[in-house]
């Protein structure tokens, strides 16, 4: 490699851990019900969250209707933790306004789906404008996991918001510690390794980022001690998806990502 083409790599490259290391501004003020968020704190509480900026405008309607749905999809699988927030832009849209826009979309305000008409919310703290906007921000570290101006792919933001529940410690239980997933990612085959206490009935089963069930995989009696499972991802098309084993009363959740 000449020199040149080194110091191109070199900026390619820190140019992307840079993005990759950006982390969320902290924010504080009300929602357009007069609820009071603050941006950090509900982060460390182990919420991922989806900031949509608009207009509004007409533009704006199918990437923020897509943002929506994704978020909406994430609601069986991990209820309560991801969070939509729609955001005007510059503060100058009524919150008024901004609702009936939101409603005429069916964006229905909710649980997880919050409105806010307020300057704190600033996406220029986030590079370029661009309507809509969307960031995805969480765990800990306050880290930035998706960043997209105009128009947004739906598979690049289910896997940002995937990745941003593993961060935030909560996507798994300490009691997860006995359950090993490889290879992940995975091109032909999931091998499962796990430990228990006492004889149980255990279900596996794949769901998709959408909690629609994809395959149920086991559902049997399991002796105490080490035990093995194995499935082949042949015919599962490449993606994200939510692998559940369960245990009795107990859950865990592993996220795997299949490549072929």
């Amino acid at each position: 490699m000449n020199i040149k083409s080194l110091q191109l790599f070199l900026i390619l490259f820190l140019g992307t851990v840079q993005l990759q290391a950006q982390t969320a501004t902290n924010f504080t003020c009300n929602d357009c019900s007069g609820v009071s968020h603050n941006l950090f704190n509900e982060l460390d509480s182990g919420k991922v969250i989806v900031l949509v900026w608009v207009m509004p405008c007409g533009a704006c309607s199918g990437p923020a209707t897509t943002a929506y749905n994704t978020v909406q999809g994430f609601q069986s699988a991990y209820p309560n933790r991801v969070f939509y927030y729609l955001v005007d832009d510059y503060a100058n849209t009524t919150c008024s306004a901004l609702s009936s826009w939101a409603n005429g979309l069916g964006l229905t305000q909710n649980a997880w789906s919050m409105r806010f008409s307020n300057a704190s919310i600033n996406m220029m703290n986030y590079g370029s404008t661009g309507m809509p906007k969307v960031v995805v921000v969480g765990g800990a570290n306050h880290l930035v996991y998706y960043n997209a101006n105009n128009s947004i792919n739906q598979s690049t933001l289910q896997n940002a918001i995937t990745s941003a529940l593993t961060s935030t410690g909560l996507a798994e239980t300490s009691e997860q510690s006995s359950l090993t997933v490889f290879p992940n990612p995975v091109s032909s085959t999931v091998n499962l390794s796990y430990s228990l206490n006492r004889s149980d009935l255990i279900t596996i089963s794949l769901v998709d980022l959408q909690g629609k069930t994809i395959a149920q995989l086991l559902n049997s009696n399991q002796a105490a001690g080490k035990n093995h499972f194995s499935f082949s991802t042949h015919d599962i098309p490449d993606g994200s998806y939510l692998l559940k084993v369960s245990a009795g009363t107990d859950e865990f959740i592993r996220t795997i990502t299949v490549r072929h």
